[in-house]
């Protein structure tokens, strides 16, 4: 052994009475040959790629400046004599490696193992451990530690062992048949493919792949199919017949593809999908449009399709009425099959009105054959593609021209018949005695029959039949004598619950309670009804004025307020009232019927317990709105919505001030929707918010782009609707979108209403300031329509105010315009704020605007909102340019 700090060589002590070492120098080498031993051992120890340490008696007497730096030490006399259990994460693990690694000394062996050891710092790392006592007989005389980080390797196979288990995941729980194949054998396969073919586990393994195929045939075409794609590097796909392990046969989609396309022999992946419901499926559809073709060309009705008024197909049995052949009708117009243009221009007429409604038109019309005879047709028609430009429909024929002609004769039969009657009505009237009590008894069996027929079974109130026919009767009688009658529809609030809850028996006994009392409510002249479930229908007639129906309402309202008590339970049930009145909302019942139930939704949608009457406004803005806010959230999310920019220019410079970003709907259908259509309803809805987060993003991403392209930086002018500067986390969303496109906040004017900074004035201030502080620009929209206080727009921290056009556009002409135009310049001019006219469209306009000193303007004058492509017109405006 050698003490490599003195260079002299040592051997092993020898034991002393207190169990102490004793070292000794060996005089077995002369002192040359020792000092060389010396410098190659030292030169060994400094430059081993390991980390090596010598112990004795748990102390760390000498190592390698490796294993300094893998323990974190710097110099290597920091880490010499510290005792070996600072090389471990704690005293007990190295009590463990201790007890672990002995057995292996003392027997002369070399212990090995990895171990997680503990840095200076605290920070643990693996190491892998090779050691040996200096001599097993005298373990007192040290040991040597060889040492190796492996903490990365450990990391990478732990890695590997992570991603291996999942893909072994992915392969045996896939819903996808997979299998490996190589030299046409499969040589692995997940469970999903086994079960697919009725295999066991592990049972296809080195199964030839021909096997599975159920025609032999299709394997070599399969074969030669791959290897091409194989070759060019592309993926297999194909739909065969499998065979599986019983012999039955199933049609499958495959796909493969070669791991490596230049090596053929490092095999290939499979992926197979079972068709078969698919393909039983397509054959299905297959057979049941041929049955439809066999239905259509053999019908024993005519059957006609059309696109406006032409013919686009017809089956033989139409061409046989009207004595065409069939390969004649296509294209033909189907004014000729009328008997006259007139005849056919009524028809189309009342028959697109029920068509229209995705009704069935039927109508019995005369026609025209071929050779001009006459004969006559039962047509029905419907509608068969809603979203088609022109109106298609499907047209069954049936002719009816012996049927008329046997009806004709009937009805001459038939006046025969009268007058012969007439002629033994005298004859007859001494018997007519006799058959008075038998009338009688059947006239009563008949009132019985009606009155089951015409009333509700549970309440008695009238049905909707016998409703039908008074409200028919009211609106006659009303008509006659210039009288109103009114419609009311209740529907009961939440009803469907109490069924729910209490059952139908509770909920039968309180809607026979409820239409007593309102049955008690109204005169005998009026009438109540029950549609069904919790529907009732009241109708009104000879009514004075609108204030009776509101009187009535009241007292229906009044009359359901109080609780009542069925099988124990207090139960309450408010009315919904919807009210239409003849003339005004209808002159039809069904009208009426209708106008009245849609306002009846209006009432639930106010609170439920109230009732509302009719406005036309409430079916038309209901559609409108409901169609232009479902189009609007499709144009939202399909990229419909564009920027124009029009341009803003300071005269005082005769430059390009700013562009403001306007807010565009390019609809596939309707073309370009004017933002005055769609902004409100975004309002309302409340898709405003992501609208105006989406232009205000949109508008900074154009300007960074107008930069790139080498355009100057110039400010955006974005508005900000109500809603939007009311919503939460404004201020955050604005800041992060100027994060997102790089933009600086001095590049960025808000415009916001005066009307929208009146509301809640100190969140509004506190708001302004919040953006102020970041270094947006705030603009007064429209100033000069509102009502804003001088007093607060002292306090807003805005820097503009922009004329509203429509003081502008009357400015030449209309005095009081001029004056307001004037104070506001003055206004802004006092408080040291910039002032824009909007909406300015001539010479005139512009001479009196410099008059009374407003500098920077806008409108079609100088340019109107221009797609952001047109950026050289957009940034240099033609008249701005003729003023220079």
């Amino acid at each position: 052994m050698l003490d490599l700090r003195r260079g002299v060589p040592l051997r092993a002590p020898a034991a002393e009475a207190d169990g102490g070492d004793t070292w000794e120098a060996m005089p077995t080498q002369s002192s040359d040959q020792s000092e060389q031993t010396l410098l190659e051992l030292k030169a060994i120890l400094e430059n081993a790629t390991v980390g090596v340490i010598f112990t004795r008696n748990r102390i760390v007497v000498q190592a390698n400046p490796v294993a300094a730096q893998m323990w974190g030490y710097d110099r290597l006399e920091d880490m010499l004599g510290l005792p070996s259990t600072a090389l471990n994460p704690s005293s007990e693990d190295h009590e463990a490696l201790r007890n672990e690694a002995i057995p292996f000394l003392m027997a002369g062996q070399t212990y090995r193992s990895e171990r997680q050891m503990r840095r200076r710092d605290g920070g643990l790392f693996w190491c892998r451990i090779s050691a040996k006592a200096m001599d097993a007989a005298q373990p007192r005389a040290g040991t040597i530690w060889i040492m190796e980080d492996v903490s990365e390797d450990r990391h990478m196979r732990d890695v590997l062992e992570s991603s291996t288990r999942e893909l072994l995941g992915i392969f045996n729980t896939s819903l996808i048949g997979i299998a490996v194949v190589r030299q046409r054998v499969i040589v692995r396969s997940n469970e999903c493919l086994e079960s697919m073919l009725g295999f066991g586990p592990t049972e296809l393994l080195h199964m030839p792949v021909q096997t599975l195929l159920a025609q032999e045939a299709e394997f070599s075409l399969v074969v030669k199919s791959f290897y091409e794609d194989l070759a060019a590097g592309r993926e297999f796909r194909g739909e065969l017949r499998l065979s599986r392990r019983d012999g039955s046969q199933f049609w499958a989609r495959i796909s493969g593809r070669a791991f490596d396309p230049a090596d053929p022999a490092a095999g290939s992946a499979w992926l197979v999908e079972d068709i078969s419901a698919y393909k039983e499926a397509d054959a299905l559809l297959r057979k049941a449009l041929n049955e439809q073709q066999t239905i259509f060309d053999h019908a024993a009705v005519g059957i006609m399709y059309t696109r406006g008024s032409t013919v686009l197909r017809a089956n033989p049995k139409v061409a046989e009425i009207f004595g065409y052949r069939t390969e004649e009708m296509a294209g033909k117009e189907a004014a000729s099959l009328y008997a006259s243009e007139a005849t056919f221009l009524e028809t189309r007429e009342r028959a697109q009105e029920v068509i229209q409604r995705d009704d069935t038109f039927v109508a019995e019309i005369p026609g025209q054959r071929k050779d001009g005879a006459p004969l006559w047709v039962r047509i029905s028609g419907r509608r068969t593609h809603e979203n088609s430009t022109e109106l298609e429909a499907i047209w069954v024929f049936e002719d009816v021209t012996e049927r008329r002609l046997a009806e004709e004769a009937l009805r001459q039969a038939k006046e025969e018949l009268e007058n012969r009657v007439q002629e033994r009505t005298q004859e007859l009237a001494n018997a007519n005695a006799q058959l008075q009590g038998e009338i009688f008894e059947r006239m009563q069996t008949e009132q019985r029959i009606w009155h089951l027929a015409h009333h509700d079974a549970l309440t008695g109130l009238p049905n909707r039949a016998l409703l039908q026919d008074r409200l028919g009767q009211a609106i006659t009688q009303a008509a006659r004598r210039d009288t109103r009658v009114a419609v009311m529809f209740l529907d009961l609030d939440r009803f469907k619950s109490i069924n729910d809850t209490l059952g139908h028996a509770i909920g039968d006994e309180l809607l026979k309670s409820i239409a007593e009392r309102l049955k008690n409510a109204v005169r005998g002249t009026d009438t109540v009804s029950r549609l069904g479930g919790d529907e009732f229908v009241v109708v009104l007639s000879e009514i004075g004025s609108v204030d009776d129906v509101v009187m009535v309402a009241e007292k229906f309202i009044a009359a359901l307020a109080p609780v009542v008590f069925i099988g124990g339970h207090g139960l309450q049930a408010t009315p919904s009232i919807g009210i239409s009145l003849f003339p005004d909302d209808g002159t039809e019942a069904m009208q009426l019927m209708r106008n009245a139930d849609t306002a009846m939704y209006h009432a639930k949608a106010a609170g439920r317990n109230n009732f509302q009457f009719f406005t036309p406004r409430m079916n038309d803005e209901a559609t409108r709105f409901f169609n232009l806010e479902h189009r609007l959230r499709a144009a939202i999310d399909r990229g419909e919505l564009l920027l124009h920019y029009q341009s803003l220019v300071d005269l005082d410079k005769n430059a390009l001030c700013g562009v403001e970003a306007l807010v565009r709907w390019n609809d596939p259908e309707h073309g370009m929707i004017p933002p005055g259509e769609f902004i409100p309803v975004a309002e309302e809805t409340g898709l405003v918010v992501p609208l105006g987060e989406w232009v205000l993003h949109e508008a900074m991403r154009q300007n960074r782009q107008w930069q790139d392209e080498g355009l100057a930086p110039i400010p955006v002018s974005v508005n900000l609707s109500p809603r939007q500067f009311r919503q939460r986390g404004l201020v955050d969303t604005i800041r992060n979108i100027l994060v997102d496109t790089g933009q600086p906040a001095r590049l960025l004017e808000l415009e916001i209403t005066e009307g929208t900074l009146m509301q809640d004035v100190e969140e509004t201030l506190a708001r302004l300031k919040e953006l102020a502080t970041m270094g947006v620009r705030l603009a007064i929209d429209d100033f000069g329509t509102g009502y804003s206080s001088l007093a607060y727009l002292k306090r807003f921290p805005v820097h503009k105010l922009k004329v509203d056009q429509s003081f502008v556009r009357d400015l030449c002409e209309d005095k009081e315009d001029a004056a307001i135009v004037s104070a506001i310049i003055g206004l802004a001019r006092s408080l040291g704020l910039d002032t824009l006219a909007e909406g300015v469209e001539t010479d005139a306009q512009l001479g009196m605007l410099m008059n009374y000193g407003c500098r920077k303007f806008q409108g079609y004058f100088f340019s109107r909102p221009l797609h952001p492509k047109k950026s050289e017109l957009i940034f240099n405006p033609p008249a701005l340019a003729g003023r220079s």
